[in-house]
């Protein structure tokens, strides 16, 4: 039985993200604070605020602004029932790491006062930790005891223990906007790219991987942003964050070759952390005809790995059901163990990992049966 599918050449058309990356270079630009006031001046979500406080009559408590001061370590106490344990590890390798530790970068420490003059951290424990830690081991020059060591404080004065627990909460995510995981890869990118500081390994490692998608016309965007609608375009920044260079490389290069016109499906680098890994364990190539014979697969059976995930999603149901009697959650693992049962069942020659063909054993057999008809 010979191979089923003869890939059929897409026209490459010029790609407007190689041209408009963000990544690529900064903007160069700064505002000032009234560019922000305008922005929100001219949100319909900040109107509809601004009418709720005047509908309420709500007025911006000048009272309760947050106050500042130099303040002795020993004044603090940690209040077991609102912080969560001591994370010793983050103390140890985030905070204190040698290789990045900065006194300009640590927080303040984030109190109520009582009206005892008593300070009850409410977000601060792992910052004043390390510190009161680092004098402890006779780090700091100059301070031996570092209950008498000052430290600037903010706190708001009440005897509340509630507003203490509520705003722990806030402070540690609910309310508060956290960084996206593009925003946080956009920065590492920057302080190489820009800034061109490479202290830290991991800022260099990923903007590393990023050059290599980049190579290949594949772009990291914030997800829900404008620019997902190009070709080559991708959000699912944790999983490409995952591969080592070579399965970036890989993956990459596969999709520019094969499907330049799409945007890469999250299936595609959970694929390819497979391939290259199970077939790198049984020491096994993949081989350029392989891969061309993967894409004509692909494209003739289901169009686009888009397809493919709706496909490989409804057989992995029907297997787990009649499997185990219940819908099982699904599996990334799937999405490979499932090419390699096809493409041999298409009449692939390759040699493959077979590991991948153990698992999920009998998977192909629960795909529509029109699919499965191409064989013949």
């Amino acid at each position: 039985m010979t191979f089923k599918f003869k890939y059929e050449d897409v026209t490459k058309k010029p790609n407007p993200m190689v041209k408009i990356n963000p990544l690529k270079r900064g903007s160069g630009k700064t505002v000032n604070l009234q560019d922000r006031v305008n922005t929100l001046n001219k949100s319909a979500a900040w109107k509809k605020t601004i009418k709720a406080w005047t509908n309420q009559s709500k007025q911006f408590d000048l009272t309760r602004l947050p106050k500042v001061s130099m303040e002795k370590l020993g004044s603090i106490d940690i209040d077991e029932d609102i912080q969560r344990a001591l994370d010793d590890k983050h103390c140890a390798n985030r905070i204190a790491d040698p290789g990045l530790f900065d006194p300009a970068l640590l927080q303040t420490a984030q109190c109520i006062k009582t009206t005892k003059g008593k300070f009850i951290s409410i977000d601060s424990q792992h910052t004043v930790s390390t510190v009161a830690a680092l004098i402890d081991a006779g780090l700091v020059p100059g301070h031996t005891d570092w209950r008498e060591f000052e430290f600037p404080f903010q706190y708001i004065e009440t005897n509340n223990l509630a507003y203490a627990r509520r705003a722990f909460s806030i402070l540690n995510g609910k309310g508060k906007k956290k960084q996206s995981a593009y925003q946080q890869m956009r920065n590492s990118i920057f302080i190489v790219r820009i800034d061109k500081d490479k202290s830290d390994q991991e800022d260099v490692d990923l903007e590393k991987k990023v050059s290599v998608a980049e190579k290949y016309e594949c772009f990291p965007v914030e997800t829900e942003s404008d620019l997902a609608k190009y070709p080559g375009t991708f959000t699912n920044i944790a999983t490409f964050k995952t591969l080592n260079d070579d399965e970036v490389e890989q993956s990459c290069e596969w999709h520019h070759k094969y499907f330049h016109y799409e945007n890469v499906h999250v299936s595609l680098f959970f694929v390819f952390r497979d391939l290259c890994r199970q077939f790198g364990s049984a020491k096994i190539k993949l081989t350029p005809k392989f891969q061309e014979e993967l894409a004509a697969m692909v494209q003739s059976c289901f169009g686009n790995l888009s397809q493919f995930q709706e496909s490989v999603t409804e057989a992995h149901r029907r297997w787990t059901v009649q499997r185990y009697g219940y819908q099982a959650a699904w599996d990334d693992d799937a999405y490979a163990c499932a090419l390699i049962q096809l493409y041999q069942h298409f009449g692939g020659k390759e040699r493959v990992a077979p590991t991948l063909l153990d698992h999920f054993d009998g998977l192909i057999e629960f795909f529509d049966q029109d699919i499965l008809n191409l064989a013949e």
